[in-house]
């Protein structure tokens, strides 16, 4: 028996299968049971986003109604941004929507709010180490931040912080140096 293909009017007593209740209610298991067997298929699709396609996910992305979904974009970043669509959803309009969209479009990155740098009221900054945030994708960027944050917040600044890494030198390189 497969469960896309049960009729439940077939599993039912004689005597009940007869009545008009029993019969509505066997049909409207059916029709749930269809429902349920369809979105076990949607998601077996999650454990192989790995395998999928840019063509499949792409229509994946679509199902799902990722509204701040690229098509255009690298086939690793469609995979991290479909993975964290139902986090996003759950969270648009707040700091970690924000910068989860950075971190699957961009790396990594990182939101300031006003009062972390005493900016006004419902503004925010974002920092970022990569430089392609601003440089060839800012209109990107721009329409992706429009559609996670609220209406209401106001971007001040993207700001790109590229930090050397200092490195103390070791005990044996100071004995050299004498």
């Amino acid at each position: 028996m497969r469960l896309s293909e049960v009729e439940m009017i077939k599993l039912l007593p004689s005597w009940m299968a007869q009545d008009g209740a029993d019969q509505g209610l066997a049909s409207g298991c059916d029709t749930l049971t269809r429902d349920a067997y369809a979105r076990l298929k949607l998601l077996s699709r999650w454990d192989k986003i790995d395998q999928l396609s840019e063509a499949e996910l792409d229509e994946m992305a679509w199902e799902l109604n990722i509204q701040w979904y690229d098509s255009t974009a690298p086939i690793a970043v469609k995979r991290a941004v479909i993975r964290s669509s139902d986090r996003v959803y759950a969270k648009l309009g707040t700091r970690y929507a924000v910068e989860q969209i950075i971190t699957d479009y961009f790396g990594s990155g990182e939101v300031r709010e006003w009062y972390e740098y005493g900016g006004l009221p419902h503004h925010f900054k974002v920092l970022s180490a990569n430089p392609e945030l601003v440089n060839s994708n800012l209109a990107l960027f721009l329409n992706l931040l429009r559609t996670v944050k609220r209406r209401s917040a106001w971007l001040d600044a993207i700001l790109i912080c590229l930090c050397l890494l200092y490195t103390s030198p070791s005990p044996r390189d100071m004995r050299r140096s004498r």
